[in-house]
């Protein structure tokens, strides 16, 4: 075996109720002063005053910054710090989904530096200047955000920067299942498909480890059974509980692994199209895991007994099971058959090949993908029936 390393380095409190920690937690890291970055949606639905109320109970001072994009710019990354810096803020509390994480936390990595978020563009950049503690409470079940060390944000290029680096790392991590409940139906079936894809792509790459496997497997045998019941009642608690945890276990190996062909196609057509980073994964990854079954080494056969507990199939199984199952699920949440029923078409594909080549995760998919295979995988998510 060759020689292997992981490493954990955040608190995680989880559980109803866990947001009620929130003061001890900023005392914790000496904070002030707080920004709250937030979303208008979640202002709408009275999450955010929830944790307003805790910050004014506990006399905790503190500012909103709720101007989040569902693809968020680099231009709202330096709108978010400078009023950070405006309000003189030493503690940043991320309350949302992908969005206003990856806002937030490319926030603090700026810090009071003067810098633009472009100087921290890929992977593992020294940080010199001191960066701003984050607690991140998550609103979804789906990125995973609150436990990696990672944010994808746009340029001026549509180009999607994926910046990973440890200062990205939240401080702490508050999941509540009672903060997801409020979900809307089709962002809950999204973001738990990208959560889904997250444990599986990590499971499937090159860097896996004994322990990413493990934590991978444990996230997919959650959210497998809960899913479509947290689709179908984002109040049934039991199965918040179980997606907002198997999310997390799911970002945690995002953190140790790189995920596969989905992530990289994915990211274009957010840039170009617009499409939610999750729906855009769910709507490529039967087509790509169909492609990786070729180079399967028996963990499909383990991927689909996960997803369906209580169904163990031992005998005669094909790759082409898992990936029949994964294009039923897309259908049982009420997402799209293809990518052409979106808007996407072939008009941008030269630019899209271009930027998805601008990654790593190519080094560590199962399977070699050169760029005709890679348009190859585009055509057939936009037409699949």
């Amino acid at each position: 075996m060759n020689l292997q390393s992981f490493s954990v380095k955040q608190d995680i409190v989880f559980g109803v109720g866990a947001v009620k920690s929130l003061p001890e937690k900023i005392q914790q890291l000496k904070g002030t002063k707080v920004l709250l970055v937030s979303d208008p949606g979640l202002i709408g639905a009275g999450t955010t005053g929830k944790i307003e109320d805790i910050l004014k109970e506990a006399g905790i001072e503190y500012t909103v910054f709720s101007h989040i994009e569902p693809d968020p710019g680099c231009w709202i990354v330096h709108e978010c710090r400078d009023k950070m810096v405006e309000e003189k803020c030493d503690i940043i509390i991320a309350l949302g989904g992908g969005s206003a994480m990856d806002t937030a936390k490319s926030a603090a990595i700026i810090g009071y530096s003067g810098n633009r978020i472009h100087d921290y563009w890929g992977y593992y950049k020294p940080v010199e200047n001191e960066t701003i503690p984050v607690i991140a409470i998550p609103t979804t079940a789906g990125t995973g955000s609150e436990v990696t060390r990672n944010t994808v944000i746009t340029d001026e290029e549509h180009y999607k920067m994926v910046i990973l680096n440890d200062k990205m790392l939240p401080a702490i991590a508050l999941l509540d299942p009672e903060m997801i409940m409020t979900c809307p139906v089709s962002v809950a079936a999204a973001s738990g498909l990208d959560a889904l894809i997250h444990a599986v792509e990590c499971y499937l790459s090159d860097l896996a480890t004994p322990f990413s496997d493990a934590v991978a497997e444990k996230a997919m045998e959650l959210i497998g059974p809960a899913l479509p019941r947290f689709v179908a009642n984002r109040k049934d608690v039991q199965a918040a509980s179980d997606m907002l945890l198997g999310s997390t276990l799911a970002g945690i190996t995002l953190s140790l692994c790189l995920p596969n062909q989905a992530h990289a196609l994915s990211h274009p057509l957010t840039g170009y199209y617009g499409i939610p980073h999750g729906l855009a994964n769910a709507m490529l990854f039967p087509t790509t895991m169909a492609y990786n079954a070729l180079a399967d080494k028996g963990k499909y056969k383990k991927i689909y007994n996960l997803l369906r507990t209580g169904h163990p199939y031992t005998e005669d199984f094909e790759t082409d099971m898992l990936i029949d199952y994964l294009k039923k699920l897309n259908k049982k949440l009420g997402l799209p058959k293809n990518l052409c029923e979106m808007g996407v078409d072939e008009s941008h594909m030269e630019e899209m090949l271009k930027d998805a080549q601008r990654t790593k995760i190519w080094e560590h998919c199962p399977r070699s993908t050169s760029v005709k295979e890679m348009e190859m995988l585009y055509k057939e998510a936009m037409y699949r029936d």
